[in-house]
């Protein structure tokens, strides 16, 4: 229990404690320390790593000797520099580019490239070498339409798996921006212009002989059914005349009264017709034979 001295003061017992007290509680608030649902942290004890910590929570290390060192455990973003680079068809484009990425493993991460600016720098080395390479591979033409898709997989490849080193998950590279250098740019446009002109004019040539020899089969087809059909035809009206020949001969042999009189009357039908034409027959002539009987 504290006791006053002779002068009326708290005895040094009390400061004692109040310091002791005070200092616990440095200790304590240097002890304790929170992890947030965004951050991992490594716990580091002179120069070494003890310990690590990506799950939130309320954690506790030894005051004073060791330290704290937080990394962000969100997917980041980096945009790289735009690159001049050279295509298979040695063709000097700008590629503009950025990457996702994320730290997966801390102690890696720290060991092999301390902190985030560091981690950039590698990362854009990184990136923009598997740019150059894949790059270099394809033609222009086809890097702006149909194997862009195939050449940023192929990027984003290679870059994980060189980013492993790094304690780094590269999660997605993407081009903002390819373009032609402003001193080419008009003459590459003018190439590939007449490439694309070439190769329409090629299509069309090879439509238009396509319709050729679609006609002249189709020509053919039809000079042949009309040909078969003109047969068909001419045999059937061969065999009808046959046959009304045969039937007319059957009947002149059974009636050949009958026949001539059915004949004649067909005769004067055809050639008295309800006109204005004025038709001068003597009545002894062989055609008016049926008017004489």
């Amino acid at each position: 229990m504290a006791t006053l001295n002779g002068n009326g003061n708290l005895g040094p017992q009390l400061v004692v404690w109040g310091v002791g007290a005070l200092l616990a509680l440095i200790a304590l608030s240097s002890s304790v320390f929170v992890v947030r649902q965004t951050e991992q942290v490594m716990i580091v004890q002179l120069g070494q790593i003890v310990r690590q910590i990506a799950q939130p929570g309320m954690y506790f290390k030894l005051p004073l000797v060791q330290n704290l060192i937080y990394f962000d455990k969100r997917i980041l973003s980096a945009d790289s520099p735009p690159e001049e680079v050279t295509t298979q068809d040695r063709q000097q484009i700008i590629v503009d580019s950025f990457t996702r990425w994320k730290i997966v493993d801390a102690g890696r991460f720290y060991r092999s490239v301390r902190n985030v600016p560091t981690a950039l720098q590698r990362l854009d080395n990184v990136v923009n070498s598997n740019i150059r390479v894949q790059v270099a591979q394809v033609k222009l033409v086809d890097l702006v339409n149909a194997q862009r898709d195939d050449v940023m997989h192929k990027i984003l490849q290679e870059s994980q798996e060189e980013a492993k080193e790094f304690g780094i998950r590269v999660v997605d590279v993407r081009f903002n921006q390819v373009e032609l250098p402003a001193a080419n740019r008009d003459a590459v446009f003018g190439r590939m212009r007449a490439d694309r002109q070439k190769e329409a004019s090629e299509r069309r040539a090879e439509g238009d002989e396509a319709a050729a020899k679609i006609r002249a089969e189709a020509e053919k087809i039809r000079t042949i059914l009309l040909a078969e059909a003109q047969k068909k035809g001419q045999t059937m009206r061969g065999e009808g005349d046959a046959q009304a020949f045969r039937i007319s001969g059957q009947a002149f042999a059974r009636d050949p009264g009958f026949y001539e009189l059915t004949r004649s009357l067909q005769a004067y039908e055809g050639v008295f017709q309800p006109n204005n034409t004025m038709l001068l027959v003597d009545p002894n002539s062989t055609f008016m034979k049926q008017f004489n009987r």
